[in-house]
């Protein structure tokens, strides 16, 4: 394994912990709405060495709130769903990692807001359409009597992970405009 390329792996297991350590903060608003600020991290890391790396720290991070008893596991399929697929789908941010860095290095604020703003999107899409099958087949009994558990999975998802895409979205924003050596990974 040469260097540069242990270098990335690290890149991706620190960007795991950071959000792992971001997602202490609570933002728990009731007992299924919630927002993860831990996103951030990994949408960092994925601006900064695109998807495969993301999905890594994605994994990562989910593989890490399971091992610390953070993750809400019911069954083995489920946890393995919500915790390590879903998650590894916030690296599908790096969609649009050539376009970010670009923006950032020709100082186009618009086109970093708009590439963020499409490249985390596509990430929290396909991150809580998991979570939205996972609240129909494994979350179906915490619905309110007489509504279906699809109804209650797409309501509550959609609320979660629209909260959770625009805060993670405008942090991570806000954090490449102020410090953009953030996604700006130096070539070796």
């Amino acid at each position: 394994m040469t260097g540069s390329k242990l270098n990335v792996w690290i890149e991706a297991a620190l960007a795991a912990v950071i959000s792992l350590i971001i997602s202490f903060i609570p933002i728990q608003i009731g007992p299924s709405f919630g927002i993860s600020l831990g996103v951030v991290g990994i949408f960092i890391v994925s601006f900064r060495r695109g998807i495969g790396v993301g999905i890594l720290a994605g994994f990562i991070w989910g593989t890490l709130k399971v091992i610390t008893g953070t993750a809400d596991i019911l069954t083995p399929v489920q946890g393995l769903l919500e915790y390590l697929f879903a998650f590894g789908f916030g690296g599908l941010a790096g969609i649009f990692a050539q376009q970010v860095q670009t923006a950032v290095k020709n100082k186009r604020t618009v086109y970093l807001l708009t590439y963020t703003a499409l490249a985390t999107f596509v990430a929290m899409a396909a991150q809580y359409f998991i979570h939205f099958l996972a609240g129909i087949f494994f979350w179906s009994q915490f619905a309110p009597e007489g509504m279906s558990a699809v109804y209650y999975s797409a309501i509550m998802n959609l609320l979660s992970g629209s909260a959770t895409w625009l805060a993670g979205w405008l942090v991570s924003f806000a954090l490449i405009r102020f410090s953009p050596q953030l996604v700006l990974a130096k070539k070796k």
